[in-house]
């Protein structure tokens, strides 16, 4: 195990949060797990759990325990033993080792919470965004299918009034494609709004 390695295992590969190292000769540690146990390579090289990393149910803190014989120092404050701290972005995390192997010192980092999707913006050529029946911008917009084609919902339901009328199958207006259904698009809708 490395140098500040977390001894945790995790199928997620979601990273939540790093301990970012002082001294770039350290490791950086990744947190996956909500509690995560970090360990180092101390006196003769033997692993030691020095703390333990719990996520916040707020998402953007999270709380460090010590779980060692030495001393941490949160954003300079004194942890002994088992006492435990809140701490949040940017917070400074420092474990004292013995006089000759000196310290780690480590930056708390939480990352970004991933967006959810933005809302889409799509944008429609005038010229494209026509009714195919009155020639003007499409309004209560339809589709047919199979074809597809869109209409404004007045012009195409009078084209279907008439259609009726004079035929068994309806055909759309501008491919002249028999119509098996139609719909209101309420995506075109959103972007004719």
């Amino acid at each position: 195990m490395e140098l500040g390695q977390s001894s945790s295992f995790s199928s997620n590969n979601v990273i939540w949060a790093r301990l970012i190292p002082v001294d770039a000769s350290d490791s950086e540690i990744e947190l996956k797990l909500n509690e995560t146990v970090i360990c180092s390579k101390v006196k003769s090289l033997e692993k030691q759990a020095w703390c333990k990393i719990k996520r916040g149910v707020d998402l953007v803190s999270a709380t460090i325990q010590n779980i060692s014989s030495n001393t941490i120092l949160v954003d300079e404050a004194v942890l002994l033993d088992e006492q435990t701290r809140t701490i949040k972005c940017g917070s400074e995390i420092a474990l004292s080792l013995s006089s000759s192997e000196g310290s780690l010192k480590y930056r708390f980092e939480i990352m970004p919470a991933e967006e959810p999707c933005k809302r889409l913006k799509v944008s429609v050529d005038v010229e494209h965004a026509k009714c195919s029946i009155c020639l003007n911008i499409w309004h209560d917009v339809v589709t047919v299918a199979p074809c597809l084609h869109n209409f404004c919902n007045g012009c195409f339901s009078e084209w279907l009034r008439r259609s009726q009328e004079k035929h068994s199958s309806v055909k759309c207006p501008e491919c002249r494609a028999v119509v098996q259904f139609v719909g209101k698009n309420a995506f075109l809708h959103n972007i004719e709004n």
